[in-house]
């Protein structure tokens, strides 16, 4: 999805709110996102779509642009650097140097291509870590000062969801008697309790929606799944089946944060998914008015 610009003009009197959507991959977020955005621009209210890789790929400059590239490869080089690939050695011999572009097409490619057998449950716990310290300083840096400016900031992926998916990755290397399950699952929670949106001005969803629905629309859209959609960062298959055991694990993930967070629940279901996608705008509309200008009277 394009992204808007992170310029504006401060100072509105307009009251400013983040909505984060939390949700499996396919389950329709970006098409949600969207549809909301478009809905807040014909009611004339300022709003704009913000992600961190989006944000990212607008290569920003400065103190603040090189810090949250910085966390970002960290995050990346501890997920896929210390995987295993076939014909020996790791995946981080195929890594650019620090100043190199993480975010080009081509390397991606070489990541999600990698003919990965093993990883370190342990470098995945320090990427967890990565990912919390660069989405804590999105929040700060990026979508308060948004926000602050009476604008509408949404989210279409909240930034706990790498984080449970790299948990789940994780989990999977590790017998459950292992003595790291105790770590990894105190990284989790203090993801939990760190990425949480501030409740006076932040609105998270929790999106719905049937795992092999949204694989159908994985496979639809782009002719296969991503290349962390799956187990196959951990040297396991990376086809249907592993794809709907992470978005299944995900998905228990998520339902635990939306009752912990307090989030609104949207369910997309398989059919009339433009009406559905419609009616869940206008819930979120409605439950943004109650946050920035109280219950109707």
């Amino acid at each position: 999805m394009e992204q808007d610009g992170c310029d504006m003009p401060f100072g509105s009197t307009v009251p400013g709110c983040a909505v984060a959507l939390i949700g499996i991959d396919g389950a329709g977020k970006s098409t949600l996102a969207g549809a909301l955005r478009d809905r807040l621009a014909a009611r004339d209210e300022p709003a704009v779509l913000l992600s961190r890789r989006h944000y990212l790929k607008t290569r920003p400059e400065g103190f603040v642009g090189d810090t949250m590239a910085a966390l970002y490869g960290a995050s990346l080089r501890t997920l896929y650097g210390f995987a295993d690939v076939a014909g020996g050695g790791q995946l981080g011999r195929s890594f650019p140097p620090p100043a190199g572009d993480l975010l080009a097409p081509e390397f991606e490619r070489t990541l999600n291509d990698a003919a990965i057998t093993g990883n370190s449950p342990h470098a995945l716990m320090a990427s967890m870590l990565c990912e919390v310290a660069g989405h804590l300083m999105f929040r700060r840096a990026v979508v308060e000062p948004a926000v602050a400016a009476g604008r509408t900031v949404v989210e279409d992926t909240h930034g706990i969801k790498m984080v449970v998916k790299q948990y789940l990755l994780a989990r999977s290397l590790l017998d459950p008697l292992d003595e790291a399950r105790v770590s990894l699952d105190a990284v989790l929670e203090l993801a939990m309790t760190l990425l949480q949106p501030p409740a006076q001005t932040s609105l998270p969803v929790l999106v719905r929606v049937a795992p092999e629905v949204a694989y159908a629309r994985r496979v639809a859209q782009h002719g296969r799944v991503g290349g962390m959609e799956h187990f196959g960062p951990t040297g396991r298959p990376a086809g249907r089946e592993s794809y709907l055991e992470l978005q299944r694990d995900s998905q228990t993930v998520f339902e635990d944060i939306g009752k912990r967070w307090q989030c609104l629940d949207l369910d997309l279901s398989p059919s009339g998914e433009e009406d559905g996608v419609r009616a869940g705008v206008e819930r979120i509309l409605a439950a943004k008015d109650t946050l920035t200008k109280g219950p109707a009277s």
